[in-house]
């Protein structure tokens, strides 16, 4: 097989990297004990080409851990890897890489190696989108204008590529011509859900999809909570659109916290479940979210002000609803009867003002202007 260089400009067929690579997809070693077998031998090949009785003076495994290496020297086909990586497109980057995220080598237990279908975030300013997989409406609508915004800012999105929350915000940031990335429960060469293919496939072109998986690995539940950590690891700021009290989300949140990563939730109504673990979060003290502009402080951006996305967003209908509506409370029926629309219309309408900072629903169908 010709040598050919990947997008990372490193060639694949290095022999230090071959032997690194077939050490991170040895299954049942941890990657501290991977890293303190490296430190002790200080090159991948000489573990590979150790014996049961020079594995065991490096006094960092069990035995059933070096049966488990000596399995995968019989078992694990190098070349053959090399050459379906090669086909998926995808590279591979381990942690004391240049390319490996500085973000991510900061943090506790940071991924020994990443698979990467696309690119690696460039080490801009980014903002993790999660939340329900079974979210509302105005969740969905709400992650997908935060991802828009993300993106028109500059700022790339991350998410976890779940149903519900993630998609829309990883949505909301490609359709803006933004970066997104996707950090998978699977190996990079799965796309799962799959029916998030185009958002896979799209994302690889203008982001990437990223897994410290071994290629192949099927989504399994245990390896959703692990990867959060690498979420929050490439993030600035993470955001919590709708999360139920015991929710993967709040592990992300969590993992945040320990690695010193601002935590936004959006608040809702205390009787909604999707609102709990938001609402908890807050209680913590995670930053609030009302609008675009409570991202741009905390990320030090110069955002467009309240006063002008009135002036500049809002078409003729918006105005007419806008125009309508007053620092008290009116119901949803007062305000279509006032503006003669209909009350689907008047629903659509309210809910992007709510998504724009400049209305609030106080009660369950009750609208009132906020102050500018």
């Amino acid at each position: 097989m010709k040598d050919k260089k990947i997008t990372n400009s490193k060639n694949i067929h290095d022999e230090q990297r071959k032997y690194m690579l077939w050490l991170h997809c040895v299954e049942g070693v941890s990657d501290e004990k991977k890293q303190r077998l490296m430190d002790f031998f200080k090159a991948p090949r000489e573990v590979y080409e150790c014996d049961r009785k020079r594995l065991s003076l490096a006094k960092a495994l069990t035995e059933e851990e070096i049966r488990l290496i000596e399995s995968s020297k019989k078992n694990f086909d190098m070349e053959k890897q090399l050459e379906y990586m090669e086909r998926q497109k995808i590279s591979f980057f381990f942690v004391h890489d240049k390319e490996y995220p500085e973000k991510l080598k900061n943090i506790k237990n940071p991924p020994f190696c990443l698979f990467v279908k696309g690119q690696l975030p460039k080490g801009k300013r980014s903002v993790a989108i999660i939340g329900a997989r079974e979210c509302t409406n105005y969740g969905r609508q709400l992650a997908k204008k935060i991802g828009r915004d993300m993106a028109a800012l500059g700022v790339d999105v991350i998410g976890g590529m779940a149903r519900g929350i993630d998609t829309y915000g990883h949505r909301g940031a490609l359709e803006e011509g933004g970066s997104s990335y996707g950090i998978m429960g699977c190996g990079a060469d799965i796309c799962y859900p799959y029916e998030n293919i185009e958002i896979y496939e799209e994302m690889a072109k203008r982001g990437g999809i990223i897994s410290e998986l071994p290629l192949g690995s099927e989504p399994r539940s245990w390896h959703f909570p692990k990867r959060n950590r690498i979420i929050s690891g490439l993030s600035d700021l993470v955001i919590v659109v709708e999360a139920r009290k015991k929710s993967g989300s709040l592990i992300t949140a969590e993992y945040a916290i320990n690695q010193g990563v601002d935590v936004m939730a959006v608040p809702g109504r205390v009787t909604d479940g999707l609102s709990e673990g938001c609402n908890s979060l807050i209680s913590d003290g995670a930053y609030i979210f009302t609008c675009t502009e409570d991202i741009g402080d905390i990320l030090k951006i110069k955002n467009v002000k309240k006063n002008e996305i009135l002036n500049n967003v809002l078409e003729k209908d918006f105005e007419v609803v806008y125009s309508k509506t007053d620092l008290v409370p009116e119901s949803l029926q007062e305000l279509a009867y006032k503006t003669g629309f209909s009350t689907g219309k008047i629903l659509e309408i309210l809910l992007k003002l709510q998504l724009e900072g400049l209305i609030y629903e106080p009660a369950k169908n009750y609208y009132a202007r906020k102050s500018i």
